[in-house]
């Protein structure tokens, strides 16, 4: 091998340490095995064993942060000697006296060079601490970003939602649903260390990516363009979770302890924990060992205001008249536990397994109190009820929902290095159980007139101008009046199993490798729902159960617009429920009309395979190949029938199956125009599965009121052919920059479609059912990132970092209407920037965040709306503010073994708005998260 010069070396320590620039010589080397991406590799310090008349210079090099052992390449050299090393600990020995130069490498982290001055018969042993690299930016095959454990503790996330918010091209809706590059909630598939998890949604395919903590991952890997070894089933891509780093040479342990509160609801929700545990250990040189063990408990408030309309004509025609306020207090309490565990056997150099397994719960529980004024359609003009009588009602509502997901993961395999190629086979199992247990209790007064001030659009409010027996002085209505209404309970549980095997063939050839494999996965998801609705038998007053503490407090909503007198103790009112169960009786018509078509067992099977080649011409690098899927379903469900009177007269199982072959193709191609510069194109084709709903052979049919409800198994998936281009420069160690573009094409859009029978016995129904759109959607937009250290400052002002992304998108959608719309569900702006100070024991970092408003539900017909000054009718859209967010974090090192930290976040109070069409006229919610949230704890490495 011909010796590099030492600026040579050093160049290539500086770009490996970026995960920047993909080498001819290295290429084909990384796309091995499953095909992602980059790995954080790290690295370790120095030990010395001392020889007759040399010296020696060995020792491990970790995280600057977390004191981890990391992996990557180590290189020894001066003017006589050259010697390398790879893996989490090197040991130069037998070196004469002189002077060497240490270079350290490893992606996502500044590389350094060391001068050592090495005497005879001396030993240096030193631990090296490596800074790793600020933000998400690292280059990467398949486009991807990731992000480290230290990185989302930097941003002090708690889940991989939360994490999620600083990708660039992702956003998050209020309600937790994460979009990417507004491909629509939920359009993409979780894995952990490649193997599928399985999904945790009820009656769709969604993950609930709030349930697994942070710390129970070492990185996070968003994929946004797929190679042909992946399932296609992720239009958006793909989330990617990897577990504990395996260990160096020595044994590394570590734990973090901690706790916080929200100030605005600590009374109500009380205080969270945070503990986390991680033990890494190598045995006899070829067995690794590493455990993670993490507990939180996350508690979260905030505040929301309905509002509802209606139509009235007092002479003059239509306006508009508020018909419902509903202020509401919302209160949620999570606990995840996560697991993971991790052991590899390298037996020979060519020859190694692994298993690897993940056990999580997550156990939520939410509560809600809303107040309810309904005008109940009783006007007198457009702010005072009371044409036909005292109508108004106004009622408390008081629910709560226990959400438990227990998830686990199962995974082993192998690779072999053979003569001329290799090969690598893995198995795994991966199950959710989700359960969800729903109960509302609610109390209504009725016969009430109301006078309405409407003065202020975003905070009407309703006044009782009669039944002063009924009003307390402070105005509001007493509880002593209010009885019990129908009490509501829902029972959902869902299972999921995904059983899968691969086995991947890697072949190097002249110009690159040839890649081909295949792969089976075995889907089974059953879903159970019971919804029932009670009365009880006798008069239950409000003021039978038991007040929440502080009963005697308003509690204010929505900036003291508005206050909630009471709370009923749900806890209180539930056990009431299970201990009075005889005296309450239910509807079994309506029972069954909504839960039997609800219940279904899917089956899908799909077996796959795919064939790839790269090659490598100069600069420029080519991947090509296409993936076949064939997917044979079964799904099962339930077709109900109701006679003339609307009476259930019975039930039946019906199931139905379908298979679909489709071809996806894929090209993909990087120019390195310099070694600091490079370009990525990509062509692929990616799609989504309908839901379960919607592909389950229910049916429903009601004589009494002349419909029929179905689903379609029959239904195709929705397909996107997707163009992905990217341009990334980097300026040695100091900063990086990347500007891309993406242009997806989506159709067989699933909607449902409601038409009039015509002919048969059932002439003149209505149908209800789902079907595939010929409505297409474009969806485009760029993405832009930045990372620099400012270490050309002078002084201490050289350890300041800062990183930046901005994505923009847009879309157009086809529908019924003469002109196309948005995408629902896309904010066309989103923004991310830190700035962070790291000092020898110091770090501090405020972070910003904040999304655009978006579409976020395209109405079917259009309607009426006075307010508008409009002619005809118009679409209500609905239309939903973003999220933002302003953080801090600080953390101090006493010493190598402790750490001190603390997080504070949601510094910036904001209300989040949904209104339809027009925000000035048409409020229809009004969502506040009050209060800061607080944590703090110490860190011990042992």
């Amino acid at each position: 091998m011909n010796r590099q010069s030492k600026n040579e070396i050093i160049a290539e320590a500086n770009i490996i340490s970026h995960g920047e620039i993909i080498t001819r010589r290295s290429f084909s080397k990384i796309l091995k095995g499953a095909g992602i991406g980059l790995f954080l590799f790290v690295f370790s310090g120095f030990c010395s064993v001392a020889l007759a008349q040399t010296g020696s210079i060995s020792g491990t090099v970790a995280d600057d942060n977390s004191g981890e052992i990391i992996q990557g390449e180590v290189k020894l050299l001066n003017s006589n000697t050259e010697a390398a090393s790879s893996g989490g600990a090197f040991d130069f020995t037998g070196l004469a006296e002189g002077d060497y130069t240490l270079l350290v490498n490893s992606p996502g982290y500044y590389s350094r060079a060391i001068e050592i001055n090495l005497s005879a018969d001396e030993k240096i042993e030193q631990i090296i601490g490596l800074a790793g690299v600020s933000a998400n930016e690292q280059r990467a095959l398949n486009f991807s970003n990731t992000l480290s454990t230290e990185r989302t503790n930097d941003f002090g996330d708690y889940s991989i939602k939360e994490a999620l918010v600083r990708v660039p091209g992702i956003q998050v809706s209020r309600e937790g649903e994460i979009n990417i590059r507004g491909t629509g909630f939920d359009s993409y598939n979780v894995t952990l260390n490649g193997q599928r998890l399985a999904n945790t949604g009820f009656e769709n395919r969604s993950f609930d990516l709030a349930s697994i903590s942070v710390d129970a991952i070492r990185k996070l890997e968003v994929i946004k363009v797929l190679t042909p070894d992946m399932d296609a089933d992720a239009l958006g891509g793909v989330i990617n979770l990897h577990t504990t780093q395996l260990a160096g040479k020595e044994r590394k342990l570590s734990a973090r302890l901690g706790g916080g509160a929200n100030t605005q609801y600590l009374s109500r929700n009380g205080p969270g924990n945070r503990a986390w545990l991680n033990y890494s250990e190598k045995f006899q040189e070829n067995i690794s060992v590493a455990l993670n063990l993490s507990y939180q408990e996350d508690q979260q408030g905030w505040e929301e205001l309905n509002l509802s309309y209606g139509l009235a004509d007092f002479g003059s025609g239509l306006v508009d008249v508020v018909e419902q306020i509903s202020p509401s207090l919302h209160m949620d309490n999570r606990g995840r536990f996560g697991s993971t565990v991790s052991v590899s056997y390298d037996p020979a150099e060519e020859e190694s397994y692994f298993f690897r397994a993940m056990v999580a719960t997550d156990n939520r529980e939410n509560v809600s109190h809303a107040n309810n004024w309904l005008a109940q359609g009783d006007w007198v003009d457009q702010l005072t009820t009371g044409a036909e009588g005292e109508l108004g009602t106004y009622s408390h509502d008081a629910r709560q929902q226990s959400t438990d997901i227990t998830q686990a993961t199962f995974q082993a395999g192998g690779e072999h290095q053979l003569e001329t190629l290799d090969i690598s086979y893995s198995a795994g199992w991966s199950q959710s159980i989700v359960d969800r247990a729903e109960h509302l209790f609610p109390f209504e007064i009725g016969g009430f007139d109301y006078a309405i001030d409407w003065s202020d659009r975003a905070r009407p409010s309703m006044t009782v101008t009669n039944r002063p027996t009924q009003i307390m002085e402070d105005g509001s209505v007493d509880r002593r009046f209010m009885i019990g209404q129908e009490f509501e309970r829902t029972l959902e549980e869902h299972v999921n199993n995904e059983i899968s095997a691969r086995v991947d063939v890697n072949y190097p050839i002249g110009l690159g490798s040839l890649k081909a494999g295949v792969s089976t996965r075995l889907s089974i998801k059953d879903g159970e729902y019971d919804e029932n609705f009670f009365t009880y038998n006798r008069t239950l007053r409000m003021v039978s159960f038991n007040m929440l503490r502080e009963p005697n407090r308003n509690i204010d909503i929505i900036g003291n617009d508005y206050t909630i007198p009471w709370l009923v103790n749900t806890g209180d009112a539930r056990s009431f429920f299970d201990n009075q169960r005889p005296v309450f009786s239910g509807d079994d018509n309506l029972n069954r009309s909504r839960s039997e078509i609800r219940n279904y067992h899917s089956s899908e099977h799909i077996n796959a395979g795919y064939g790839m080649a790269t090659f490598e011409f100069g600069k420029l690098s080519v991947i090509g190949g296409a993936r076949l899927e064939l997917a044979y379903a079964e799904y099962t469900g339930n077709q109900v029938t109701f006679d003339d009177g609307g009476d259930f007269i019975e039930s039946n199982e019906v199931i139905d199956s379908g298979n679909d072959l489709r071809i996806f193709p894929n090209a993909q191609f990087i120019f390195d125009a310099t070694e600091n510069s490079s370009a990525k194109l990509a062509y692929t084709r990616t799609m989504a599965r309908p839901n379960y709903i919607a592909l389950t052979p229910f049916e429903r049919v009601n004589h009494f009121d002349s419909t029929i409800f179905r689903g379609n198994p029959q239904l195709d998936p929705v397909t996107s052919d997707n163009l992905d281009l990217m341009l990334e420069y980097s300026f040695d160690n100091n900063a990086h920059i990347s500007v891309g573009g993406f242009y997806k094409e989506l159709s067989d859009f699933v909607f449902e479609r409601e038409e009039t029978v015509s002919g048969g016995e059932m002439d003149g129904y209505q149908e209800r059912t789902f079907h595939n759109g010929s409505e297409k959607a474009t969806i485009y937009g760029a993405e832009f990132s930045l990372w620099q250290r400012l270490s050309f400052l002078p002084g201490a002002l050289s350890n300041i970092g800062t990183f930046a992304n901005y994505t923009w998108s847009a879309s157009d959608f086809e529908t019924n209407r003469p002109k196309e719309t948005a995408f629902p569900g896309q904010s066309p702006h989103v923004v991310n920037v830190a700035l962070d100070y790291t000092g020898d024991r110091f770090f501090a970092q405020v972070s910003y965040h904040r999304s655009a408003r978006f579409l976020s539900l395209i109405e079917q017909e259009s309607q009426i709306a006075p307010s508008l000054n409009a002619s005809g009718q118009v679409y209500l859209d609905r239309y939903q503010d973003g999220y933002e967010d302003l953080s801090a974090t600080f953390r101090y090192t006493l010493s190598r073994y402790f750490m001190i930290w603390a997080n504070v976040s949601n510094l910036l109070r904001n209300e989040q708005l949904e209104y339809a069409y027009d925000r000035q006229f048409y409020q229809t919610s009004t969502y506040v998260r009050d209060g800061l949230e607080l944590k703090l704890g110490v860190r011990f490495d042992l």
